[in-house]
């Protein structure tokens, strides 16, 4: 059952980083049907499957228990958006912002140099976007639910981030 879950949640965070990604090339990058690179799309989307949705289905179960149920649902969110946007979301966001590029076949130099000029302006843009959507996360989507949602969410994130990480 557990490896089913986390399947499910692999496959449905494929789909949204995909979409992510092609909405990222024909509509930020204004390329044609015939410039989209259907391959980076397939590699996003497989990060999603392979890393991204398992992950986040970990990080939310443990984030579940490190914080104590006997606290007000408000407190209880505002605890693990806390936990999440300054332990995760620091960490796994530089790891995606090399592994990104990484699969994409980018030289290692680059994607470092990449990293060093971009990492602390995605880290703003994350803070801007991330604590108040963990917020209601947390707070009123259901156990079960908060992957899926925070990839809605991510829809408008992943296209930034995908237009971010792979010019």
């Amino acid at each position: 059952m557990a490896l089913r879950a986390y399947l499910r949640e692999g496959l449905n965070v494929a789909a949204i980083m995909g979409a992510g990604d092609t909405m990222a090339q024909l509509f930020v990058e204004k390329k044609t049907l015939q410039q989209w690179d259907t391959g980076r799309t397939a590699r996003f989307s497989a990060l999603g499957l392979v890393l991204v949705g398992p992950i986040l289905r970990k990080w939310y179960l443990t984030l579940e228990t490190m914080v104590s149920k006997d606290q007000p649902s408000l407190r209880r969110g505002i605890k693990k958006m806390a936990i999440d946007q300054t332990v995760f979301a620091p960490t796994f966001t530089l790891a995606m912002s090399f592994v990104v590029p990484f699969v994409n076949g980018e030289d290692t130099d680059k994607i470092k140099k990449r990293i060093r000029e971009s990492y602390f302006s995605i880290m703003i843009k994350n803070y801007m976007l991330w604590p108040a959507a963990q917020f209601v996360n947390f707070t009123f989507v259901p156990l079960p639910y908060q992957v899926i949602y925070a990839q809605f969410i991510a829809l408008i994130w992943n296209c930034y981030i995908s237009l971010i990480l792979n010019k």
